[in-house]
């Protein structure tokens, strides 16, 4: 396949009947009104697309809209995508209504290139190209259109028509590229069909990520998967999209009944549908927006109802600026948006000065928190994502997740950005300690990370001031202690961080605050003073702890935590059956038991209890003792040997 030229798409604009078709045909040679009822009405009803060779290298892609006021629907699914914009202004009547909204559409959806033509030049005198130029530069005026060049033609005799494309051609030069910007490959849908012997068609602009024949694509809402069959650029095979370019894309796995214009083709798991976001927007109505307004909703190719109500206390005034939360209708399918994207937002009655539209804007967070609108928090957070700068977005994201956190994946579909950009963002914010990245992708806002890694210290250090002889809290036991909403394996690796900062040790399934050591007081030691005499002269015919305390009058528990302080000193060893044994007499039966398995295969119970010269009562738990020290394993009744080293 030769390498494409370069593409660009170039939309018209202007009121119906000052000559946009009759102008593309004379650029182009095609007649774009190709439905019966628009060749019979004259004018335009859907939208009609026809390439453009300006030269050898460059190739423009005009997509013509109508001009009429009730099919402005149709005209913000041909600007949707568009590099250029070629206004259309009859000299002989000037700016009218539509011209006026099919500019403030364009500006509201970020097309700020492109020139003005004055058609049916051939109809008028000098004095009203000037008239008409001065209606044109009066209507621009202020806006990112204001210094489009304006040239005159005349479709019917063919004046200007070389200038205009040299013009172009020049204009289209000075285009910078429109490279994949790293978000997800998408392309709203405006056209299907079928075509015979290849299946489903539907066209589009491109933009994002490239995919390639074969790829599995997705079309939302839905999540219905096809397979990309072929591609085409006006005509021409090619093997991959490109960003920018429109594109015909033939699909394996759909039926032209299950894609209609509006739907989006992207990849798979690549963005959420929305029923609610919060967007940037620039309000138009000849009213101020006091605070909520049912409106239609349009974006891409797709359409929706929908009401927007501001965020923030101080109604938005015309020509103002501001910010709103767009809630589509329950009863319609969720917009698959992704920051960044543009809308157009549409009254139901027409409004002075520009039809029916009412405003539009730019996508700011597709997952809003559910706060109030009049939060000033709120505000303070979409002005920070109006920025534009990436790696806030994602600070600002994961530190509305709260203690739950935000997982990588569902960052991704929120954002649109590259894994491997995400990937470095997110690594440039845990090394600046703005977030905490843990396992499995999960990141915790730098306040929620330190508020739980507080409430760990916490709950160690009370533990260890109820606990004074306990070596440490069990792992589980303390990152249990954290909220029910905190996700599993959170607290395991934020104990890992704080050991890291030297805030406390983990000895393996314990955990010990920093320079704490498990100590006896003066009463406590004398107990202990006490259990060492008893189990040493006791040997290994030891006294239940309950025996002991009703000799001694100690409380049983208490008892039992000093027994287990002198377990983790080594002074004594507990065995089952809640019975514990001094550590010198165990081992001196270690001993005995490695110097009988190097005369015979087996142990049995009435064996030691003859070697050691005890009861049953005492014998059974040291067996089991052997087997939990490793040094004998069970077979049935009999034990048999592993090792002389026992594993305490």
């Amino acid at each position: 396949m030769a390498e494409a030229p370069r593409s660009l798409v170039l939309g018209t604009a202007g009121h119906i009947d000052h000559g946009k078709t009759s102008l593309v045909r004379a650029l182009t040679g095609r007649d774009l009104d190709r439905l019966p009822e628009e060749k019979t009405r004259g004018i335009t009803i859907e939208l009609g697309f026809a390439p453009l060779d300006l030269a050898q290298d460059l190739r423009v892609a005009i997509v013509d809209v109508p001009g009429h006021e009730k099919f402005v629907r149709t005209m913000v699914a041909g600007a949707s995508g568009l590099d250029l914009v070629m206004l259309v202004v009859a000299a002989d009547e000037g700016v009218m209504p539509q011209t006026r909204e099919h500019v403030a559409i364009c500006e509201l959806l970020g097309v700020d290139r492109g020139l003005v033509v004055l058609t049916k030049a051939d109809l008028v005198d000098e004095e009203m190209i000037e008239l008409a130029t001065e209606d044109v530069r009066d209507a621009l005026a202020g806006g990112p259109l204001a210094e489009l060049p304006i040239l005159e033609v005349s479709s019917e005799t063919g004046q200007g028509i070389d200038q205009l494309r040299e013009t172009l051609e020049s204009i289209a030069r000075a285009m910078p590229e429109r490279n994949d910007d790293g978000r997800p490959g998408r392309l709203y849908v405006d056209r299907t069909f079928t075509k015979h012997g290849f299946g489903t068609v539907i066209t589009g602009t491109w933009s994002g990520r490239t995919r390639k024949l074969g790829d599995t694509i997705a079309i939302e809402p839905g999540a219905r998967s096809a397979k990309i069959r072929g591609l085409e650029r006006h005509g021409d095979a090619v093997d991959a999209t490109e960003s920018g370019a429109r594109i015909a894309v033939n699909l394996q796995g759909l039926g032209t009944d299950e894609i209609g214009r509006g739907d989006l083709l992207t990849e798979i798991d690549a963005v959420d549908p929305t029923h609610m976001f919060d967007a940037a927007v620039r309000w138009l109505g000849s009213k101020s927006l006091p605070d909520a307004v049912s409106v239609e909703l349009l974006t891409g190719t797709a359409e929706r109802r929908a009401r927007a109500a501001i965020i923030g206390t101080a109604p938005i005034e015309t020509g103002d600026r501001g910010f709103l939360r767009i809630h589509i209708d329950a009863d319609s399918e969720g917009l698959p948006l992704l920051p960044g994207d543009r809308f157009v937002l549409r009254g139901f009655a027409r409004d002075a000065g520009v039809g029916s539209t009412l405003g539009g804007g730019v996508v700011l967070d597709t997952a809003p928190p559910h706060r109030r609108r009049r939060d000033p928090a709120l505000h303070a957070e979409l002005l920070r994502l109006a920025e534009g700068d990436a790696s806030v977005g994602l600070e600002i994201r994961i530190a509305r997740a709260g203690l739950e956190g935000r997982g990588t994946e569902a960052l991704m579909r929120e954002t649109g950005l590259h894994p491997d950009t995400l990937a470095t963002l997110l690594g440039g914010l845990a090394t600046d300690e703005r977030i905490e990245q843990l396992d499995g992708g999960l990141c915790l806002g730098r306040s929620s990370a330190d508020r739980l890694m507080q409430q760990l210290r916490d709950h160690l250090d009370s533990y260890h001031d109820e606990n004074p002889l306990q070596a440490g809290m069990p792992r589980a036991a303390l990152t249990g202690t954290l909220p029910e909403n905190v996700p599993n394996g959170v607290g395991g690796a934020l104990l890992i961080r704080l050991a890291d900062r030297g805030d406390l040790a983990i000895q393996s399934n314990l955990v010990v605050r920093a320079g704490f050591a498990s100590s006896l007081d003066a009463k406590q030691e004398a107990i202990a003073e006490m259990l060492r005499a008893r189990f040493s002269s006791a040997a290994l015919d030891a006294p239940a702890l309950k025996t002991i305390a009703e000799e001694s009058g100690e409380d049983e528990n208490r008892l039992r935590a000093i027994a287990h302080y002198l377990e983790r000193s080594a002074e004594l060893v507990a065995a089952p059956d809640d019975l514990f044994f001094d550590r010198a007499s165990v081992e001196k039966l270690i001993g005995q038991v490695v110097a009988h398995f190097k005369d015979n295969e087996e142990l049995d119970t009435q064996t030691l209890k003859a070697m050691i010269g005890t009861s049953r009562r005492t014998a059974v738990p040291l067996m089991a003792l052997l087997d939990d020290l490793q040094v004998t394993r069970r077979h049935a009744s009999m034990r048999r040997f592993i090792g002389s080293e026992p594993r305490w």
